[in-house]
């Protein structure tokens, strides 16, 4: 079932509709070589019924292509090509005149080898594909049996030990891609699907919660409570980090964008691109404060009726994050009467040798952003 599981990402279909060209492309490129090349063939009826085979093949994933996409990446056609690859491979050496194997002439074969590692890479998964590409040389070997040669020189034998292993190597890149594009993918799909469903929770249910958690405070503390409880684990739910570690810079930002948010209602958009921080925990935990503390301050202080946060991180690991509200704003220049962005924000940033920079003007909003290492000090220069 894994093969059927691969074709549900875009980025799958849209290779397996650029394959179905590309043996088109191998098709006429076989076809020239059968007609350009026709007076070194010794069996022009088997080349030509292997050109019908390939036809036949080729046209069937063109239907297909249009019918039933989902079967080209299926066990039963992909094995088909893999074994037309290895058929054509093994003929090649049978219709020519013998010398041509190691000769200059083009192979029957063609690109068929590389398109069906291709296929079976993105339906089967590196591994199977691997295995597979490793078959092309002793298929090639057969066919140069079979095209006269019977002693094989030490520079020919690596010849059939190279070509296993470019083709080899060729399933296992595409299906590792493959894998990896269906993993991303899906992570997105599912952050779609998470966002769609928290935008029409967050003006019914998460409002009515913060609301319900507002008005019994004071007079019935353990709905209050409750009502905080549903409304964080909700959020968590709706809003959480799409990694499946629970131990990087995403998975700590989000945790604690949600912790301020209880009780507000206000919208925040959380995005991190996280491509490998190079903090340790502690310094990550200070990050993801800091920013929690500009999105508590946004909340609080702002009347802003969304805050967008942006979190990455550069090739050398460091952090920048932007945290930007749409509310009243403020005049920076004026000595604050509330240290909460001095301390919670710029004091943590600083401490790990980053930089805080803070944009705003009446009534135009507010922008934090903050730096961390070596983007800090390239900031500031």
């Amino acid at each position: 079932m894994v093969h059927h599981r691969s074709t549900l990402f875009p980025t799958g279909l849209t290779v397996i509709r650029a394959l179905v060209i590309a043996r088109w492309i191998a098709l006429a490129w076989m076809i020239a070589i059968v007609v350009f090349d026709r007076a070194e063939l010794r069996h022009p009826i088997v080349a030509w019924l292997a050109v019908g085979v390939t036809f036949a093949l080729t046209a069937t994933s063109t239907w297909l292509v249009r019918t039933h996409p989902a079967r080209l990446a299926g066990t039963a056609f992909v094995s088909c090509e893999v074994a037309l690859a290895l058929g054509l491979s093994i003929v090649d050496g049978y219709v020519f005149e013998p010398g041509h194997v190691f000769g200059t002439t083009q192979s029957l074969a063609t690109q068929w080898p590389l398109l069906a590692m291709a296929s079976a890479g993105v339906a089967l998964g590196p591994l199977v594909a691997g295995a597979l590409g490793l078959l092309v040389g002793p298929a090639e070997w057969i066919g140069a049996i079979l095209n006269g040669f019977d002693a094989f020189v030490p520079r020919q034998v690596v010849s059939f030990i190279a070509t296993s292993l470019f083709f080899a190597a060729v399933g296992v890149v595409v299906g590792w891609l493959a894998r990896q594009l269906r993993r991303v993918e899906g992570e997105i799909a599912d952050r779609r699907a998470r966002d769609e469903v928290g935008r029409v929770l967050h003006d019914t249910v998460l409002q009515t919660l913060a609301l319900v958690e507002r008005r019994t405070s004071t007079t019935d503390p353990e709905l209050a409570d409750a009502a905080r409880t549903a409304d964080r684990d909700l959020r968590a739910f709706l809003f959480g980090s799409t990694s499946r570690s629970v131990a990087d810079l995403e998975s700590r930002v989000r945790s604690e964008i949600e912790r301020v948010r209880t009780g507000h209602t206000t919208p925040v958009t959380v995005s991190v691109l996280d491509d490998g921080c190079g903090l340790d925990d502690r310094a990550q935990q200070l990050v993801a404060r800091a920013i929690a503390e500009a999105v508590a301050n946004a909340l609080q202080h702002a009347a802003a009726t969304r805050v967008v946060v942006f979190v990455e991180t550069d090739d050398g690991g460091q952090v920048f994050a932007s945290v930007a509200d749409d509310g009243v704003g403020f005049d920076p220049s004026v000595p604050r009467t509330s240290h909460g962005l001095d301390r919670s924000v710029i004091g943590r940033i600083e401490e790990l040798g980053g930089r805080v920079e803070i944009t705003s003007a009446p009534g135009d909003g507010t922008e934090v952003c903050l730096w961390t290492g070596s983007r800090a000090r390239g900031s500031s220069a």
